[in-house]
């Protein structure tokens, strides 16, 4: 199991309605962190208050993180919702910058997919200098952003990672302004798929969703499922990495804390 070197933290619930009352369940709970998720109304950037979240930083003890949302896509090849895309990347680093947050969150988009009768065909795999060209700008772009200021964007495993993807991965992680996410549950989910590219770039890994699952059900509550949590903590510990309790309610968070708790983790 983990030591007590590893900062866990909650990830912004339904059940929460804005970053004030998850920071108050933050240190009800004893963790160390907030990662707060755009794809919910209360944390979109532009609702976000940096004094507010400094406010709370002090007076809870807490710190927070950044998920952004699912559906951003900064290599999209219409260069007008890419540029919404990375614009909206731009933004939530200055929010980091500002709000003392170290991580960003964000999904590799997979881009459009082509079904013909030999197969899928990924748009992105198909148009590899477009690709390549938006990877490029979108990490200088961000190299620029982040400057010397503390915070990591992380890219994190979802349905399994395509070769293309593997390749467009070590391209942003040859920048030190990138590292990696594990979500444990989505790896489980996919047979352990990206678990192999992870370890590959271990020294890159920076961030960890670690939640509970059978089969392809996950987002369970910590010892509520097969996946074998001592394990991947103990990697979270090894590399140093901030990791989320990425539970879906209040119940399944507790639940997860206690787990914690009884293993000597927290």
């Amino acid at each position: 199991m983990s030591d007590q070197s590893v900062r866990f933290g909650l990830p912004f619930l339904l059940e929460t309605q804005n970053a004030s009352e998850a920071a108050a369940l933050c240190h009800e709970h004893g963790l160390h962190f907030v990662e707060l998720n755009t794809n919910f109304p209360p944390s979109l950037l532009h609702v976000l208050d940096v004094e507010q979240l400094l406010a709370l930083r002090e007076q809870y003890g807490c710190f927070f993180t950044l998920h952004l949302d699912d559906s951003l896509d900064p290599f999209n090849p219409n260069p007008r919702v890419r540029k919404a895309s990375v614009d909206t990347v731009l933004d939530a680093i200055a929010l980091a910058k500002a709000a003392h947050m170290p991580i960003i969150n964000l999904h590799m988009p997979r881009g459009n997919i082509v079904t013909l009768p030999d197969g899928k065909h990924y748009i992105f795999n198909e148009y590899p200098d477009d690709f390549h060209a938006a990877l490029t700008d979108f990490r200088t772009a961000c190299e620029q952003a982040v400057g010397i200021a503390p915070v990591t964007l992380c890219i994190e495993n979802t349905d399994g990672w395509e070769p293309y993807e593997h390749a467009a991965i070590e391209l942003l992680l040859s920048s030190p302004v990138f590292g990696l996410t594990l979500d444990i549950g989505h790896d489980h989910a996919t047979g352990n798929r990206d678990l192999p590219f992870v370890l590959s770039h271990q020294q890159r890994l920076k961030h960890m969703h670690a939640h509970d699952g059978r089969g392809t059900t996950n987002h369970q509550a910590l010892g509520a499922g097969e996946i074998p949590i001592a394990q991947r903590l103990t990697l979270a510990a090894q590399c140093n990495a901030t990791v989320v309790l990425e539970t879906k309610t209040k119940a399944a968070l507790a639940q997860s804390v206690n787990y914690l708790k009884c293993e000597g983790g927290l």
